[in-house]
């Protein structure tokens, strides 16, 4: 079952990335598997999928070593003292939204002797209840990445289809803050909204109801 159902995601992503005229491995999926037990994160990576996401950082460190040959990502928001956690497990953390989480993020890879790769959460449409910083506050927020954590680009979260909101604008102008500040990598673009955030420049789509269904 997940194997069929990542085949229709991949599927959906190539299309998407035809229709925007972009080549699909240009695109990343990220398959979100916060509250899937091991056994079930394990089918996916046998089905293909080595990158798996996760939102909380304690499952990410009870998990990780359960499942072999997968690649981890921390997605979702990351409290300054569950940092040691992350670091280190995480190829990648897309949730960075403050200088002083940067900084402890920084703090805790120069412990462990690494860089720790990461992307600057940005709250574009200013919802009061969403993780990330403020556009305005993203300049001061990059230039806190010290030695040990390196920022690659920037992740957003944008009001949900579900009760009208029309991701696409927030989507662009995600776009065009990477741009500005020379930044390669989009996270955006969920099971609802992948195929839009795909026509406005995501580099990684976070899908985790269309590959292990609906969580509860």
């Amino acid at each position: 079952m997940i194997a069929a159902r990542l085949a229709e995601v991949r599927a959906r992503i190539a299309e998407a990335c035809r229709a925007a005229g972009r080549d699909p491995s240009t695109v990343t999926l990220v398959a979100v598997s916060k509250t899937v037990e091991a056994a079930r994160c394990a089918e996916a990576v046998a089905a293909g999928q080595a990158i798996l996401g996760e939102n909380y950082a304690q499952e990410l460190r009870d998990k990780a070593p359960l499942v072999a040959g997968a690649r981890w990502h921390f997605i979702g928001p990351l409290q300054r003292n569950k940092v040691k956690y992350v670091v280190g497990t995480a190829e990648l953390i897309h949730s960075v939204d403050s200088i002083a989480l940067a900084e402890e993020i920084a703090k805790q890879a120069h412990k462990r002797g690494l860089v720790q790769r990461c992307l600057a959460q940005v709250n574009v449409a200013g919802e009061a209840q969403k993780s990330g910083c403020a556009p305005t506050e993203l300049p001061a927020l990059l230039a806190a990445f010290g030695d040990h954590a390196r920022c690659e680009g920037l992740m957003t979260i944008p009001p949900a289809i579900e009760v009208g909101g029309d991701p696409r604008p927030h989507f662009r102008a995600l776009a065009e803050l990477a741009r500005v500040h020379g930044l390669r990598e989009l996270s955006m673009g969920m099971t609802a909204d992948f195929a839009a955030a795909i026509a406005e420049g995501a580099t990684l789509v976070r899908v985790g109801t269309a590959i292990f269904g609906a969580r509860a």
